[in-house]
């Protein structure tokens, strides 16, 4: 395990202990699609930070050339995308229930979130062939959808 992760193990932990410190002055209740909507948001900034801190580093590091094209798309990614979407969707047809949310329901929550984006930082969902493999370095992979996987830039 890298330095860098440890730290974001850390960080995980406190936002989890900051959402259960935080959690008074949210809603008690809060509905199934606003709930699924609020996961896959954190979700997605998580991916969001963890990216810049890799194109801060990556370009101090100046690893040019080393961009590569592929038809893909980061697992993190497609998993917050897609709960936006049921979240969305939950919330706009009125479809759910209202959920009892406690401090300590609140912190296990996002922990539960964003252990789930460490887990899947390194995975990228392929089309051609169809598969998901490990990919620690997908952020300089420029996704193409046409034209020929895998051809250097």
């Amino acid at each position: 395990m890298t330095g860098a992760e440890k730290v974001e193990l850390g960080l995980i932990a406190a936002t989890g202990v900051g959402f259960s410190v935080v959690a008074p002055s949210l809603s008690p209740q809060v509905e199934l699609g606003n709930l699924v909507l609020y996961a896959s948001a954190l979700l997605l900034l998580q991916s969001l930070l963890r990216d810049i801190w890799l194109l801060i580093k990556a370009r101090k590091m100046a690893q040019a050339g080393s961009i590569r094209v592929a038809r893909c798309m980061c697992a993190e990614s497609t998993v917050g995308i897609t709960g936006l979407a049921i979240g969305a969707t939950l919330t706009g047809f009125g479809w759910g229930k209202l959920i009892i949310m406690s401090a300590w329901v609140w912190g296990v929550q996002s922990t539960l979130v964003l252990m789930t984006g460490f887990l899947l930082k390194d995975y990228v969902l392929e089309s051609r062939p169809w598969r998901i493999r490990r990919d620690s370095d997908h952020v300089n992979i420029l996704v193409r959808w046409s034209g020929p996987p895998n051809t250097p830039r």
